[in-house]
């Protein structure tokens, strides 16, 4: 017991989370490991121990949800802690993926928490054996290497950090000092439900390896950090490099880049394409651009990239221009489904992101407040159809085709734009253009979000 306490107390001062001086909002769940976090904060010392506000979430998911509210309610009390505790209420769940909607009703709440409470931090329990369970799926599902890193043990979130001071440790460690300190705690029998991937990972597929090697958990977590190291010394050798394979006009110079290894050529000549607002380039057409700056029978040549980018060869210089008209039947804008707090580009020179939080924008975005239905999520950004309205106050629509004829906007544009729609796949913005009439609900305490939609002109640091 006091083992755990006096090494989650170093990996405090080295870690530097936070301060005794900071106040900090504990996401607690009532189970072992949310408990076990929030008493190893609680025995503290003084000069470490930071200002406790606990935020539980009654997701009125299970009849023993009241029980568990209670609960905590009585330990806070009883332990002279701050709480705040909100309820999703079952009219709000929807009928498929509960999962992603109940996390991000419960991050929205440990958000207004925090602003709430002038609080800058939200410390959740994430444990070793989460860091496993997500790297694990993360090599399953496949994608890019940076994912592998699984959890982070800090990261940006609602104008603050959100920390994971537990990560080191893990599942079984957690429940030994519970059960030598009495702790009381719920378990959620959801958690065994095989039906979901995480439980399959964390009943069967992890407790398998461990069966080849004991020190599963901790091999993975060493690789994780690892991985971050390495990659964060990769992306300022990236930027490093990349200077001295482009121009002052940001051209890219062939002749500086073929001879660099194979692999960093890969990796630069990724970075130059998302300099130049160039994305979703495939691994195999970052090879045969390469394969095409190397051909010296070849000095011109132009290769068509996702979202009407061409990239054209002339002699020894890249260069990424907008493709010509009659590039536009073969490119359209790619559909994409949103994701809170993260950029999308719309155009060659902007974005735009969606957030619960107004903070998140800085002041080089133009924002707009929408209230959206629970049932309206998610929000997807795709290419607008012949068959798209906009709706007008009164209830009356407007094609969005009639709109950009009369905003002169020309065929290459048209192609170029967007719309934002909603689950049913109705327009809520034609991007920087029109809005719909969105009417303000008048039970939006209860039903309805207060979203934030902002839009930027990215700049080349922007990733």
């Amino acid at each position: 017991m006091l083992e755990l306490q006096n090494k989650f107390e170093r990996h405090l001062q080295r870690s530097r989370f936070f301060t005794s001086a900071d106040k900090v909002v504990i996401a607690v769940s009532t189970g072992v490991d949310s408990m076990v976090l929030l008493d190893l904060l609680q025995q503290l010392p003084s000069g470490l121990r930071p200002q406790i506000i606990v935020a539980h979430m009654n997701h009125e998911l299970r009849s023993q949800s009241w029980e568990e509210e209670e609960f905590i309610r009585q330990y806070c009390q009883q332990h002279h802690l701050e709480l705040a505790i909100a309820h999703w209420p079952q009219k709000l769940h929807p009928p498929r993926g509960i999962e992603n909607a109940a996390r991000q009703a419960r991050y929205h709440f440990f958000a207004q928490t925090m602003k709430n409470y002038g609080a800058h931090i939200l410390i959740t329990a994430h444990h070793q054996n989460d860091l496993a369970e997500t790297m694990l799926m993360k090599m399953v599902r496949g994608g890019q290497i940076s994912q592998l890193i699984g959890i982070q043990d800090q990261r940006k979130f609602a104008g603050g950090m959100l920390v994971r001071p537990l990560l080191p440790f893990s599942k079984d460690i957690l429940r030994q000092y519970a059960m030598k300190r009495q702790l009381k705690w719920y378990e959620d029998k959801t958690n065994h439900d095989l039906s979901i991937q995480r439980n399959r990972f964390r009943h069967e597929i992890i407790p398998q390896l461990e069966k080849e090697n004991p020190q599963l958990l901790a091999h993975l977590e060493s690789y994780h950090y690892q991985l971050a190291a390495l990659l964060a010394w990769q992306q300022q050798e990236i930027s490093t490099q990349l200077a001295q394979v482009i121009d002052d006009h940001d051209n890219l110079l062939i002749d500086k880049l073929v001879v660099k290894s194979y692999y960093m050529q890969k990796l630069l000549l990724q970075r130059w394409l998302n300099v130049r607002q160039v994305y979703d380039v495939k691994t195999n057409q970052v090879e045969e651009l390469l394969a095409l700056m190397k051909n010296q029978k070849t000095p011109q040549q132009e290769v068509l990239l996702p979202h009407q980018f061409i990239f054209e060869k002339k002699y020894s210089v890249g260069i990424i221009k907008k493709a010509n008209n009659h590039f536009e039947d073969l490119q359209k804008p790619q559909a994409h489904v949103i994701e809170l707090e993260q950029w999308y580009q719309v155009d060659e020179k902007n974005a735009i992101a969606i957030s619960f939080n107004r903070k998140f924008f800085n002041d080089d975005s133009t924002v707009m407040p929408i209230w959206i239905s629970p049932r309206q999520f998610p929000l997807r950004l795709r290419g607008w159809k012949k068959e798209d309205r906009l709706r007008l106050r009164g209830g009356h629509h407007q094609k969005v085709k009639r709109v950009l004829i009369d905003q002169k906007v020309s065929a290459d544009q048209r192609q170029q734009q967007t719309v934002l729609v909603d689950a049913q796949d109705t327009v809520i913005w034609l991007v920087k253009r029109k809005w719909s009439w969105l009417d303000r609900p008048d039970d939006y305490q209860e039903k309805w979000r207060l979203c934030f939609i902002g839009i930027k002109i990215r700049r080349k640091t922007d990733e």
